[in-house]
C-alpha cells in the first residue's frame, strides 16, 4: 500500500520542536511507532539471530573457541542489547513528535518536518547507533568471535549504503536543499564534538528560522522497506554460502 501523501498543513503526529525525553518515550503508544517496533522484533531481530548462529557455525570450522563464560556473555551482551533498544526507543519517539510523522516510511510515510535537534543534531541517523550495538550484544551472548570480527563490519556497510542511498534519497526529494544542507553540517554516524555541544547547548544544527516542512511524499518511497528487507536476505544467503565454503 502507498503511504498517504504528507501535507506540511496538516501533521500526521503532534509536533514538538524539542520534545523532552519523557514523552519521546511515552509517544510509543502511538500506532505508528509501535507498528515500526513490531517490524524490528519479528522481522529484523530474527534476522540477526540467525546470523549470529551461521557465525558460530562459522567459528566452529575455523576452530575458533567461543568467547567469555557462557554466564558473562549472556549478562554483557543482555545489558548492550537492553542499553540499544532504549536508545532507539528514545530517538524514534523523538524522530516522531518533532518530524510530526513515523521513522518508518512504509506506515505513514515518513517524518514531514526536518528534524535537527537534540540526537539529530549530533547524527543523522542516531537509531543506527542503538541497532549497532544491540547487535554488538547478540554476538557477544553468541560467544561468537566470527561475528564480531566479520559479519558486524559488513553489517555496518549494509547499514551505511542503505541509509545513504536509501532513506537518505527520499529525504533529498521530500526535504530539498534544506536536507543538503543538513547533510553537511550533521555526519551520517561519528559523532564530532561540535554536535554534542550543540546537543548540551540546545541548539540545533541549521538556523532556527530556516523552513522544515516537507513537501509530498516522494515518488517510490514505499520500496524502503523492501529494499531493507530483500538487502537483510541477500546477508544471510551471503553469510550461509561463506559457512558453506569454509
Amino acid at each position: 500500500m502507498t503511504p498517504p501523501p504528507a501535507d506540511p498543513a496538516t501533521p500526521r503526529a503532534p509536533h514538538l520542536r524539542r520534545p523532552p525525553m519523557g514523552a519521546c518515550f511515552a509517544a510509543i503508544r502511538a500506532p505508528e511507532l509501535y507498528q515500526n517496533f513490531f517490524i524490528h522484533a519479528f522481522v529484523m531481530f530474527p534476522a540477526a539471530m540467525i546470523m549470529c548462529w551461521l557465525a558460530t557455525r562459522v567459528d566452529a570450522r575455523l576452530g575458533w573457541m567461543p568467547l567469555l563464560t557462557p554466564g558473562s556473555a549472556l549478562a554483557l551482551g543482555a545489558a548492550c542489547v537492553a542499553v540499544g533498544v532504549t536508545w532507539i526507543w528514545y530517538v524514534y519517539g523523538y524522530l516522531y513528535l518533532s518530524g510530526a510523522g513515523s521513522p518508518g516510511t512504509h506506515v505513514d510515510g515518513g517524518p514531514t518536518t526536518l528534524v535537527d535537534t537534540g540526537p539529530y543534531t549530533v547524527v543523522r541517523h542516531p537509531s543506527v547507533l542503538g541497532k549497532l550495538l544491540a547487535v554488538v550484544g547478540l554476538g557477544v551472548a553468541w560467544r561468537s568471535g566470527v561475528f564480531l570480527a566479520g559479519f558486524l563490519p559488513v553489517l555496518l556497510v549494509y547499514s551505511v549504503v542503505t541509509n545513504r542511498y536509501l532513506q537518505e534519497r527520499f529525504c533529498d526529494e521530500r526535504f530539498g536543499p534544506r536536507y543538503a544542507a543538513y547533510r553537511e553540517v550533521v555526519p551520517m554516524l561519528l559523532p564530532r564534538p561540535s554536535g554534542l555541544l550543540r546537543w548540551w547547548r540546545d541548539e540545533a544544527a541549521l538556523p532556527e528560522d530556516a523552513p522544515r516542512a516537507a513537501g509530498l511524499a516522494p515518488v517510490g518511497i514505499r520500496v524502503e522497506l523492501p529494499g531493507y528487507l530483500l538487502g537483510l536476505a541477500l546477508l544471510i544467503g551471503f553469510f550461509a554460502a561463506l559457512g558453506g565454503w569454509l
